[in-house]
């Protein structure tokens, strides 16, 4: 009995622990990137692959995919629409991953809209997605990032599970507290007031004007130079000039015209700039005071009003 006993412990203690999961893995689609410029496309793809590799998943970029294949194969998946089911499990297929990850990057006139969307490659279904509208692109890796640290354990929980549980810590009777110390809080700093600049959001509408006036300018300037062309040749022998003080006179009108459309154009242009440029009036900063007398007390107003 006692020698069945200590076998069994013996077996107990040399068996191997259970293994960790293993790494989740994930293939680096072709971006959501319209109007995206791409030289910042592939330097976003390339730190997306670098911040997924630090955080411990395998990683499959579409390029290491593509490269391998023919070219009526190639197209279609580098083409497919990535808001559709049948084209995620295409890709997952084809990089033999559990994950689809589809970086947004689409350009628009108040900066890039950034994030990311990933996507389970069995069923091509959407698991979480993270979005960043108006992004410079000086911030552009920095948003990429944070819209990782948001996606991914989401992602880990979904195909996973919940990360164990931390050993509860023992907790031990606190000291006594110290003795209280008041401390001087800092001066507020005051307010740096804001400029108003109430003409820049209109500095394109005489830019606009002004470059339309310089193609209007421009046309007119290739009509005068037709017109002079077909008075220096004398026409020719099928198509002889009939009226040619009626071509000149209007060779000089469009010339005219020209040189006053280029005026205007000109004048748009500096206008808009002028107004692009403009300083702006500080905003009025007033902060309520009250103070105490004997007797009584003062309500009052510091500052500059508008």
């Amino acid at each position: 009995m006692w020698i069945s006993l200590l076998a069994a412990l013996t077996l107990a203690t040399q068996a191997p622990a259970a293994a960790p999961p293993p790494p989740l893995s994930v293939l680096v689609a072709p971006p959501d990137a319209a109007g995206a410029p791409s030289h910042v496309v592939e330097f976003a793809q390339e730190h997306v692959a670098e911040q997924l590799r630090a955080r411990g998943l395998v990683v499959v970029r579409i390029e290491d995919i593509t490269r391998k294949l023919t070219a009526t194969k190639r197209r279609p998946l580098l083409r497919c629409n990535r808001t559709q089911a049948a084209c995620i499990r295409s890709l997952g297929a084809a990089g033999k991953t559990e994950l689809v990850l589809v970086t947004e990057l689409g350009q628009l006139l108040s900066g890039y809209r950034t994030g990311a969307r990933i996507y389970t490659s069995a069923d091509g279904a959407l698991v979480t997605e993270h979005l960043i509208p108006g992004v410079s692109e000086e911030q552009l890796l920095d948003s990429l990032t944070q819209s990782l640290a948001a996606v991914l354990p989401v992602a880990q929980t979904a195909l996973r599970g919940p990360p164990p549980a931390a050993p509860t810590p023992v907790v031990e009777a606190p000291p006594p507290p110290p003795a209280a110390v008041v401390e001087a809080k800092p001066l507020t700093p005051e307010p740096v007031p804001e400029r108003i600049r109430p003409l820049r959001r209109w500095s394109w509408l005489p830019a606009a004007g002004g470059v339309a006036l310089a193609g209007a300018g421009a046309l007119l300037y290739k009509q005068a130079g037709d017109k002079y062309g077909q008075l220096d040749t004398g026409g020719t022998p099928d198509a002889p000039l009939h009226d040619a003080d009626g071509l000149a006179s209007s060779g000089r009108r469009a010339q005219t015209l020209s040189r006053v459309a280029f005026g205007l154009g000109a004048a748009g242009l500096v206008a808009g700039a002028v107004m692009f440029l403009l300083p702006g009036e500080e905003t009025a900063v007033v902060q309520p005071a009250v103070t105490l007398v004997p007797g009584g007390g003062m309500v009052g107003l510091s500052g500059a009003l508008p």
